[in-house]
């Protein structure tokens, strides 16, 4: 857009405040109709999934843990079922005889390698067989907590301890009647294989699996941290149906009690190896949440920026029509001063083109008879021109600014354009310009404006005479068909360049520096207005040709033709 006179600078976004401020409302608004509801849903969704899939996880962890635990209860009761048959089935007699305990435990050993030793002690505690590695044949063991356990329950398991061998062990014992008198079969289970059966719960290295007893000591050996028989840092050992689950410092950890024998059973696993699916999918989930929510605050702030930009461009359009109109205003209230000093200017040209073709006229009947008349001569041909340029161009704009009705009558178009070409004969013949009528006989009448049609041929006429200036052709064809007349003027002139056909018809377009880019403008208006139009090309060889289409009956914009 051209600037407009009284504005200084040209107009910023600065210039509109108030766009900006709608700009970050809008903006905060739609972050916030965007965010909110996925926080609220996704967070929702995730969290529900979470717990979902938590509880899963750990009613699967106390799952394993009981059924474990089963296990461990399971090889037990194995082992003491299988001491109590060997007492019921093997009396005391025959396993006191020599070497009949030895075949006894070796059998033994061949399908249960987890015994270290198998001894047989009478009701005051001696030992009347043993098999093992160690000297235990001359201990007496009727002091000794155990034996004084088997002796009233009849089936006892012992927690791990020291005893006469100075090595952590503990012992299944089975108490067997003897007539009046009973004995006892008692074994020792091989430590590290139990702690194999304990731990095989837990494969992994960030988890641990072992069993404490009512005071807390160590009956396996745990991977983590303390040893075996060494006090573990558990502190609520209170007996308990079921499993229990405590989670702190990052640790799950899983009680149950054994059914056999009163120890407690425990399970501890680190939280991210318990949860490492949950976690893949919470990080799988923010990745996801950030990558949305750069997308979407891009998106927002492109979008709105935009949209913004096209505001204030409109507002700005709209103030600087604003300034057009206000000097649009300015200039229609000079209009009726305008228009009068206009015409007083037109009858001057008036006058110094009848005086200056009165000149011209005396001079060519006068040799030239010194130089000064030539001089003369050339410059009342250059005033003439000059003054009947002046007079088209007032004439064009006061046609343009003056709105005028049509005047409807038949007319025919070859005479008025014959009309037209005689006020300028005396340029084509000074101009060496040729004119060729092509008209379409017999000459076809149309309903018309004949002063509105006779100002566009004649500025069409000028146009091709500027265009050829000397030395050239003119053509003027007619035609019609069924609806419309069709007059074309073509000139052998250089022609229209391409970037300009489209320009040319536009109000002050003009090519020409003398020029005030009105008269192709006016001729559209008039033949939109008389229901026909115009249209410009460049001849295929030389030139260009303006196209008139006219309908054979006026027709006013929502009426029935005019007959």
């Amino acid at each position: 857009m051209a600037a407009i006179k009284g504005v200084s600078t040209p107009l910023s976004s600065k210039d509109f405040p108030y766009f900006r401020q709608v700009w970050k409302n809008v903006v905060v608004a739609l972050l916030a109709a965007s965010f909110v509801p996925l926080i609220i849903i996704g967070g929702g969704m995730y969290y529900y999934a979470a717990d979902v899939l938590k509880q899963k996880t750990l009613e699967s962890l106390r799952m394993q843990v009981t059924s474990h635990k089963n296990i461990i209860d399971g090889f037990l009761s194995e082992r003491t079922m299988d001491l109590k048959l060997l007492a019921e089935n093997l009396p005391l007699d025959k396993l006191t005889q020599p070497g009949a305990l030895q075949t006894v435990f070796q059998s033994l050993r061949d399908n249960l390698p987890c015994f270290q030793d198998l001894g047989v002690i009478d009701s005051r505690g001696r030992h009347r067989a043993y098999v093992g590695p160690y000297e235990l044949l001359s201990k007496n063991y009727q002091k000794a907590e155990w034996f004084q356990s088997v002796k009233s329950r009849g089936v006892y398991i012992s927690d791990v301890f020291l005893g006469f061998r100075n090595v952590p062990h503990f012992v299944i014992a089975v108490r067997q009647a003897w007539g009046d008198d009973f004995w006892i079969l008692r074994a020792t289970v091989d430590t590290a294989f139990f702690n194999q059966v304990v731990s095989e719960m837990v494969r992994t290295a960030k988890g641990d699996s072992f069993i404490v007893n009512r005071q807390g000591i160590f009956q396996t050996t745990p991977r983590k941290t303390g040893g075996l028989m060494a006090p573990s840092n558990l502190s609520d050992l209170s007996t308990h149906a079921g499993v229990r689950e405590e989670d702190e410092n990052g640790r799950i950890s899983m009680m149950v009690w054994l059914e056999n024998v009163p120890w407690l059973y425990v399970v501890q696993i680190e939280r991210k190896e318990i949860f490492g699916s949950l976690y893949r999918v919470r990080n799988i989930g923010i990745f996801v949440f950030i990558l949305a929510s750069m997308m979407i605050v891009l998106t927002v702030l492109l979008t709105t920026n935009y949209l913004v930009g096209r505001l204030e461009t409109k507002r700005r359009s709209i103030q600087e029509l604003d300034y057009q109109l206000s000097h649009t205003r300015r200039l229609a209230a000079t209009a009726p001063l305008a228009t009068g000093f206009f015409m007083k200017l037109k009858d001057i040209l008036a006058d110094i083109h009848f005086i200056s073709g009165h000149l011209y006229d005396r001079t060519r009947k006068e040799p030239s008879r010194n130089q000064n008349l030539g001089q003369l001569k050339a410059a009342a041909d250059q005033i003439q021109s000059r003054a009947f340029n002046g007079r088209r161009a007032i004439d064009n704009l006061l046609n343009a600014t003056r709105p005028v009705q049509p005047v409807i009558r038949d007319i025919n178009v070859n005479e008025l354009i014959d009309n037209l070409v005689e006020l300028f004969e005396r340029e084509f013949h000074f101009n060496r310009i040729r004119l060729v009528r092509e008209y379409r006989q017999p000459a076809i009448k149309i309903r018309s404006d004949p002063s509105r049609l006779r100002q566009v041929f004649q500025n069409l006429i000028f146009n091709a005479m500027s265009a050829i200036q000397r030395d050239g052709e003119i053509i003027i064809h007619t035609e019609s068909d069924q609806h419309r007349l069709y007059v074309s003027i073509s000139d052998s002139g250089p022609g229209i360049p391409e970037d300009n056909l489209e320009k040319i018809f536009s109000p002050h377009f003009t090519a020409k520096p003398e020029g005030m880019g009105l008269g192709l403008s006016v001729c559209r208006n008039i033949l939109k207005k008389l229901g026909g139009r115009i249209t410009a090309r460049n001849n295929p060889v030389r030139g260009a040709s303006f196209k008139v289409e006219l309908p054979l009956q006026f027709r006013s914009p929502g009426k029935k033709p005019m007959i």
